[in-house]
């Protein structure tokens, strides 16, 4: 063989550890396919995945069939490992375990721990600080604090009295009491930029959480505003298939001026301020957009600009 192509040969050979993190990684793709095929043996899956080795070659991986067979060692990219983990309807820690086994960085989406409690205590500090009504809210849209100019324009009462699952802005969305502008009855602008409202907080929520979705606490939450709001689900999956993310809505609510307890229509919009390297938590405020809303923001203490 000339010296050039025997080079090229000796370049192209995977090397023992090369060999070694690809067994690795077969193991942990192995444990989690038969792991999903043991979840649902007594049910049908609802995309009749069967979760085989032939399946997943052919839906996520062309070259699995040829790794376990030894014909190939050449260790996946990222990305093709994401594609597999997809496929697998991977957790974020079976993801992680992917990742980690290929010799790749975990996915780190979130705060945890004492860095999680820092950024809580900064954005509740900010919020406090804010003229604005203002909500303390982590990457599941799950409300941490509230300051009194959010109680007060919501009519909601003392955040801490709330159960915890209804400490939700998805749930402050859909629940009638919270969120008149639900009902197409009220005002028909009101109800269509409660729709795009809608649209908007989900698709943010799924988005977020892409990495999480097969969690046990992603299935229970979702499952439980499905139960709970009957129109949810259809909004839930127009957001699934949605081909271009909304753009954050200019707000509509009804809120009662303070003292007389006039109902007005006012606009609102929107801003999230992060406290970390992290997105979430974050503080998300509500800005006076017209004159309505400067009116009530005054009425309650607030500042409008």
């Amino acid at each position: 063989m000339p010296l050039h192509q025997s080079m090229m040969s000796e370049e192209r050979a995977p090397s023992k550890e090369q060999a070694r993190v690809l067994h690795q990684l077969l193991e942990v793709i192995e444990a989690v396919r038969i792991r999903r095929q043991e979840d649902y043996r007594e049910k049908r899956h609802p995309q009749l995945k069967r979760f085989t080795q032939e399946e997943l070659t052919d839906e996520a991986c062309p070259t699995y069939k040829n790794w376990l067979r030894g014909r190939s060692q050449r260790l996946p990219s990222s990305s093709l490992l994401m594609q597999i983990a997809d496929y697998l309807e991977c957790s974020l820690r079976e993801r992680n375990d992917l990742l980690l086994a290929a010799h790749y960085l975990p996915e780190q989406p979130l705060l945890e721990g004492e860095e999680l409690r820092q950024a809580l205590e900064q954005a509740q500090i900010l919020m406090e600080a804010l003229p604005y009504p203002a909500i303390v809210v982590t990457h599941t849209l799950q409300v941490q604090a509230a300051n009194t100019f959010f109680l007060r324009l919501l009519g909601l009462p003392p955040l801490e009295t709330l159960p915890a699952h209804q400490r939700n802005t998805i749930y402050f969305l859909f629940h009638p009491k919270v969120c008149r502008q639900a009902n197409p009855m009220i005002n028909a602008e009101a109800h269509a930029l409660w729709q795009k409202h809608v649209m908007y907080a989900l698709q943010l929520f799924q988005q977020q959480n892409v990495y999480s979705q097969h969690d046990a606490w992603y299935q229970q939450i979702v499952q439980q505003w499905c139960e709970e709001f009957p129109d949810f689900q259809e909004y839930w999956e127009k957001a699934r298939e949605a081909t271009r993310q909304e753009d954050a809505p200019t707000k509509i609510m009804l809120a009662r001026m303070a003292p007389t307890g006039e109902v007005l229509s006012i606009r609102v919009r929107q801003m999230l301020v992060s406290v970390s390297s992290k997105i979430y938590p974050a503080v998300s405020a509500f800005l006076p957009v017209d004159e309505a809303a400067r009116a009530v923001y005054t009425s309650v203490g607030c500042v409008s600009l």
